[in-house]
């Protein structure tokens, strides 16, 4: 009999290994099936096949993708899927290999494994939308992060784990930096904006006393009791996780040796604050690049500090070409509008800092939309020409004067920030992208009532490596003449011909004028208009730009919310519209009447009528640009100027 069941043991093992055995066969053809369907098909049309257990966390999985004794981790459910492709893609062009991605729900998990990106199964059951920064549903993944860090250091002691928010860009391998801070337990990334040092180190603590920010963190094996400490004080329902990472960790906190190692947790374990300009947020990173101030490669850019939620992060990105975009991106059918914004050098040197006070009034903010304003009439106009011919608009890149904050500005600036004005703002600086742009229903409104959907591009657009030449190649130059000088510029009757590798068009002209100018140059893929705010007649959010009524009345719509808040001034409100309409008299979106533009406070409040002569100036200053012959008084916005302006290149 015992030799019967050992023989039935023996036949049952026998068996289950060649169940494994097919099991692990299958697993791998499958995997090699969703490479290969990855590679061959564009992202996003992938079959959802079943995907199997075996990609559950576990010491096996961990220990296959270690780098160095380090491992980097992120997670992100199936709405974040585009960041975890770009996130992935910027460490493979740094050679990083020994990351995971955790899926946060399985149809995120298929995609992942589909683009064969190294993961692993969390299924939280949190959401499979945006979580919202600031929501319940954020706090709750929070909560799951912590926890995940301690399981990965119980799962592998030996191994290094660091911490990454899936809304980064990594520009460099961070393992030999951590690895000259053998002594540290934990390093993590700051919100300090000042930094307090210009080389490849350490900041100084307790200097460099801005809230630690948890988006980016390395833990050693040691810091177990840290993390169980971090989870045990998040029981308390209405903690913030970052906050308690800040209150355990500067108590019974110490300065700072030599290398910038300093003891925290009553002493417990060593510290190191990541160097801001190189683990930068989104303010150091985007807005002072204090990268190329300091002449340092940055590590990793974190899109903290932007303000129109995640498709702003996107467009952050973009911007500064670390977003990856498919091949259908960088083309349209119908091309792309690309336009050349010529500042005056008075409004772009009124707008340098110089008399920006700490606490601002609203008179002080007169250079900064001076500046800002001039570049919304030629933006309103590429909006007009792009939801007119269908093509993407291209937006030039924005100047400001001031940061923006969601509080009071000091000196025009967040908080401990210093940095050269003017700068190129990011365009949610300036403008809604999350609700104004990005929908097909801004704000709710159906394109009955709002236009045809405007599509658009970053400012770096046209340089992006990405961009194939079939349409780099495919440009032509769109000038508007100025008024007075006409001969040889075409009136919209007919066709436009070509003068060289351009065309010539009269000013003031409609809508149906531009389409039969346009007519003989539809097939190329980029028009770049000069002076396109004088192509268009006067404005007036009463008719003449569009020759069917109803069609201007659906733009005049949507401009009206297309536009974002200046903030914030030390008052209640402290925020201030732009406003696309500006320069004419209008109603704006809270059904507030303007006769001529100055500053209403909030959503209600008018802070003061101009004076007369200052209305006076403002007029002269930001007319339309008619070029006399005087082309010596603009300056053409290219990287060279933002080198001589700022000492530093826009990338």
């Amino acid at each position: 009999a015992d030799a019967k069941a050992a023989k039935e043991r023996a036949e049952a093992d026998a068996t289950a290994k060649v169940a494994k055995v097919a099991r692990e066969q299958e697993e791998a053809k499958h995997v090699e099936a969703n490479a290969a369907a990855a590679q061959a098909k564009p992202a996003g049309t992938e079959p959802r096949q079943q995907v199997h257990a075996d990609y559950e966390l576990s010491r096996e999985l961990v220990m296959k993708h270690v780098q160095d004794d380090y491992v980097m981790v992120t997670w992100a459910n199936e709405h974040y899927l585009d960041f975890a492709i770009s996130w992935m893609a910027n460490l493979r062009r740094q050679g990083i290999t020994g990351y995971l991605v955790g899926a946060m729900d399985d149809d995120m998990l298929k995609q992942l494994v589909s683009r064969n990106i190294n993961c692993w199964r969390m299924n939280t059951g949190i959401s499979k939308n945006d979580l919202g920064w600031g929501s319940k549903l954020f706090h709750q993944m929070g909560r799951a992060k912590i926890n995940l860090i301690l399981e990965f250091l119980n799962i592998a002691p030996e191994v290094t784990v660091v911490v990454s928010d899936i809304d980064t860009a990594w520009l460099r391998n961070p393992f030999p930096f951590f690895s000259r801070y053998p002594e540290a337990d934990i390093l993590t990334s700051s919100d300090q904006l000042k930094p307090t040092v210009r080389t490849e180190d350490l900041e100084r603590y307790p200097e460099a006393g801005a809230a630690f920010n948890i988006g980016i963190m390395m833990f050693r094996p040691n810091s177990k009791v840290f993390v169980a400490e971090w989870i045990k004080q998040l029981e308390q329902p209405n903690v913030w996780d970052q906050n308690a990472f800040n209150d355990i960790a500067k108590k019974g906190s110490g300065p700072s040796d030599a290398k910038g190692v300093f003891p925290a947790f009553e002493g417990k374990l060593k510290m190191g604050v990541l160097p801001v300009s190189q683990f930068a947020s989104g303010q150091v990173f985007f807005v002072q690049k204090k990268h190329e101030e300091f002449g340092l490669k940055p590590y990793v850019a974190h899109a903290t500090f932007q303000y129109s939620g995640t498709p702003g992060k996107r467009h952050r990105m973009r911007e500064f070409m670390l977003w990856e975009d498919p091949p259908s991106y960088f083309d349209h059918p119908k091309g792309f509008i690309n336009l050349r914004v010529d500042i005056p050098h008075e409004l772009l040197a009124n707008a340098s800092g110089q008399n920006l006070k700490f606490s601002l009034t609203a008179t002080q903010t007169d250079s900064h939309f001076n500046l800002v304003n001039h570049q919304l009439l030629h933006i309103r106009a590429g909006i007009a020409l792009a939801q007119l011919t269908g093509r993407v608009l291209i937006m030039p890149p924005i100047w400001c004067e001031l940061d923006k904050y969601w509080s009071t500005l000091e000196y025009g600036s967040i908080p401990g920030s210093i940095f050269k004005r003017p700068f190129i703002c990011p365009m949610d600086h300036v403008f809604e992208i999350e609700n104004g742009w990005f929908p097909d229903r801004p704000y709710g409104f159906p394109e009955d009532q709002v236009g045809p959907k405007v599509e658009w591009r970053e400012y770096s657009f046209l340089e992006n490596p990405a961009l194939p030449k079939s349409v780099s190649q495919s440009r032509l130059k769109v000038e508007v003449c100025p008024h007075g000088k006409l001969e040889g510029c075409n009136d919209g009757a007919t066709p436009a011909s070509m003068q060289g590798n351009s065309i010539h068009l009269r000013p003031g002209l409609n809508s149906d004028q531009i389409l039969k100018a346009l007519e003989a140059v539809s097939h190329h893929k980029i028009l770049d208009f000069k002076h396109a705010d004088r192509l268009w007649p006067k404005y007036s959010q009463e008719g003449g730009w569009f020759t069917d009524p109803a069609a201007h009345q659906r733009f005049v719509k949507r401009i009206q919310f297309m536009t974002s808040v200046a903030c914030c001034l030390n008052m209640r409100p402290g925020w201030m519209w732009y406003d696309l309409q500006w320069d004419v008299p209008h109603t704006d979106r809270f059904g507030r009447r303007y006769e001529s533009w100055h500053l209403k406070m909030g959503d209600t409040g008018d802070i003061r009528p101009p004076r007369v002569q200052r209305r006076r100036n403002r007029r002269q200053l930001l007319a339309n640009v008619i070029d006399e012959g005087g082309a010596g008084h603009l300056v053409q916005q290219t990287p060279s100027l933002q080198r001589r302006l700022q000492g530093q290149s826009p990338f």
